[in-house]
């Protein structure tokens, strides 16, 4: 039985990565719209001393052309980030800082903030990215000229920073959750975004009711507004390949953070069997091709069917990892594919269960 379920669950999960692959090698055309209309970015902060200094000065360098202004808020730090805040908005009018002092009743903390800061601005055009973010200077003007009336959200591609090998795994994992979603969002196929890289209508947030229907839950803010937005709306949800609106993102500092912070991720998928039908049963082949790969390990199990599904696996995921590299240019992380690779089935197997049990810390 677990040798047929390997297989099925392999041949299913190869299935999705050469659609996948074909959407990351045909990107459809759009007419990037020419008109400069007024743009809000809404942040939300917490002790993040150490990285809003680097964001600040990327985000007040903008060569927008249009009416541009940024809203940070001060989520109950306890170390000088809103000091940091005061001295840019002092030198800088555009820069707003919106302070919350205690926690909200009715909303956990990051959808709460970023809503204090969504009610400051009336701007019909949204960009959002996490504190420990680098941007470049033309991240909003790429971002505005792809955002047509048609398109309700558009996610961005955000990259991982990484020096040492930990780090590079860190960010090899990482681009190949982006290449799935940018693969399959060219395809209509909605699955995923990060709040690292997000832009969207003011009108559609209103439209889904904001954060409200999710008011409860600790993390999803980003996975929610992509998926619910295009659904409810009738609009479109597209990724943006220009290198321009690329993002970094800081890697985790540790290996029990970068953990942590996958199972948040994992524990995202539930309920997803009903909303993204299509989603969850990747999901699940994913899952269970891992975890039927460590079994086969653990037990000594090296029959045809374990080598069949190691070697398909090895070949699918590399396609679609070399097939990302060519829209985003990650190739200096490629030749650390194979141990990426062979440290999957315990590193899936491990945050998807516990992913399952909601098993994870968040900023109190």
């Amino acid at each position: 039985m677990i040798t047929g379920l390997l297989v099925l669950s392999t041949l299913i999960y190869t299935i999705y990565t050469l659609v996948i692959t074909r959407g990351l090698l045909s990107i459809p055309s759009s007419s990037p719209r020419v008109d400069h209309p007024t743009v809000a970015i809404v942040i939300a902060a917490r002790n993040e001393e150490q990285n809003l200094p680097q964001l600040l000065s990327d985000l007040v360098a903008q060569n927008y052309l249009g009416p541009l202004d940024i809203y940070i808020a001060d989520d109950r730090s306890t170390d000088s980030t809103w000091s940091i805040l005061e001295q840019f908005s002092r030198k800088h009018n555009n820069l707003h800082p919106v302070r919350v002092s205690a926690l909200a009743q009715h909303m956990t903390p990051k959808k709460n903030a970023l809503t204090e800061c969504l009610k400051q601005t009336t701007a019909e055009l949204i960009l959002t990215t996490d504190a420990d973010c680098r941007v470049g200077p033309a991240w909003v003007a790429s971002a505005v000229s792809q955002l047509g009336e048609d398109v309700g959200i558009l996610i961005g591609y955000s990259q991982v920073e990484a020096n040492t090998f930990f780090q590079r795994y860190q960010a090899l994992d990482f681009v190949g959750i982006m290449a799935a979603n940018a693969g399959m969002m060219t395809q209509g196929r909605v699955w995923s975004g990060s709040g690292q890289n997000l832009a969207y209508r003011r009108s559609a947030f209103t439209a889904i009711g904001g954060f409200n229907p999710v008011a409860h839950k600790i993390s999803g803010d980003d996975v929610y507004l992509v998926q619910t937005i295009p659904a409810k709306t009738g609009l479109q949800a597209r990724f943006n390949f220009d290198p321009d609106h690329f993002v970094r993102t800081m890697p985790m500092n540790s290996l029990k953070e970068f953990i942590n912070q996958r199972i948040r991720w994992s524990s995202n998928s539930r309920g997803l069997e009903k909303s993204k039908p299509w989603f969850f049963a990747f999901l699940v082949s994913a899952f269970l091709t891992n975890l039927l790969l460590l079994i086969s390990v653990v037990s000594g199990w090296f029959i045809f069917a374990f080598w069949f599904a190691l070697v398909l696996k090895f070949l699918a995921e590399g396609v679609v990892l070399v097939s990302g590299a060519r829209r985003f240019g990650y190739w200096s992380l490629l030749p650390i594919y194979p141990v990426w690779f062979f440290l999957q089935p315990l590193y899936i197997s491990y945050v998807g269960l516990r992913g399952l049990q909601g098993k994870f810390s968040w900023k109190p």
